[in-house]
């Protein structure tokens, strides 16, 4: 129980200080730091045709994400590319960590909860941007996927 007031104690402080903050440029930001997981892939020795393809993924969900946040027109033709390609990378990374890390124990647990914390986080955004596009808790929950997103594709590339 107490856990359940402290994490809505954390989103609360995280909706009233990130939401004085918040515009669509907010999330050029946290899709920006995608270039985190591409520069380790760079210096990494493992260059298998699995993670070049995710390392292509992200950077083009890296350029999709910086161009559609820019300039954040709902239903354009960037907007429902960018969210396709988002989609895929997704699936991409579920399988490459779930089959080809090959992963157990702790990991797993951890992965899966990043995965759950990652859709309910993708059914927020959704839910308020169907309410008002923009909003600033639809970017705040958008920015979350982001964050989500960046740790799954540093747990890959790590």
């Amino acid at each position: 129980m107490r856990v359940c007031k402290y994490l809505l104690f954390v989103k609360n402080i995280l909706y009233y200080y990130m939401g004085q903050l918040l515009k669509p440029h907010y999330l050029c930001i946290t899709s920006g730091l995608f270039f985190i997981p591409l520069i380790l892939y760079l210096l990494g020795n493992d260059k298998s045709l699995e993670k070049n393809i995710l390392a292509a993924v992200l950077f083009l969900c890296l350029l999709l994400s910086q161009l559609f946040w820019y300039n954040p027109v709902r239903g354009s033709f960037i907007h429902r590319f960018d969210t396709l390609v988002a989609k895929l990378s997704a699936v991409l990374v579920t399988i490459y960590i779930l089959f080809y890390k090959k992963i157990s124990g702790y990991k797993l647990f951890l992965y899966l909860l990043l995965g759950i914390f990652t859709i309910y986080a993708v059914y927020k955004s959704h839910y308020y941007s169907s309410k008002e596009w923009s909003c600033d808790e639809h970017l705040l929950n958008h920015s979350l996927i982001h964050i989500a997103a960046l740790f799954a594709m540093l747990y890959v590339f790590l």
